[in-house]
């Protein structure tokens, strides 16, 4: 076969590759990021997790096998939550078995001390409402397992 016969078929193969590639990074632009993590730590326990629902740029983003992270303190011990620079930007509350306990919190870190007695409860932090929605951006539940 001579080069000249051989050099369109090149061109030819360039020009079906190159759309094949550009469709290709197209699609791995799209993949979903992973929602905020949140970690939460008392004595030597820690659990972390990504969001349960998350409010992206209007589009809900929810966790359809969300796993209920569980967290084991004795009362009086310290809940150290730590969340990213994105959620403490927006303000975040928590809120323990259906009832806010604090106000809108705009730090990284927020330390939190675990009632007495003992039992489970739960523990959600929610994202503040953003704009003029109504309804937290994002909650990131968790079993607090409270004993000595």
């Amino acid at each position: 076969m001579s080069v000249s016969r051989l050099l369109p078929r090149i061109r030819w193969q360039r020009l079906i590759v190159l759309p094949v590639l550009g469709a290709l990074v197209g699609v791995l632009a799209g993949c979903n990021q992973p929602t905020p993590l949140v970690t939460l730590q008392a004595g030597r326990n820690f659990v972390q997790a990504h969001a349960a629902q998350y409010d992206r740029d209007g589009r809900v983003i929810k966790d359809a096998g969300y796993q209920l992270p569980v967290l084991h303190a004795a009362p009086g011990e310290t809940i150290n939550i730590d969340v990213p620079k994105s959620v403490a930007s927006h303000g975040y509350f928590l809120a323990s078995n259906d009832a806010r306990i604090s106000n809108t919190i705009t730090d990284q870190h927020y330390r939190l001390t675990v009632p007495e007695g003992q039992g489970e409860a739960s523990l959600t932090i929610f994202q503040a409402p953003s704009g003029s929605s109504s309804q937290a951006s994002g909650s990131w539940p968790f079993r607090l397992v409270i004993h000595p």
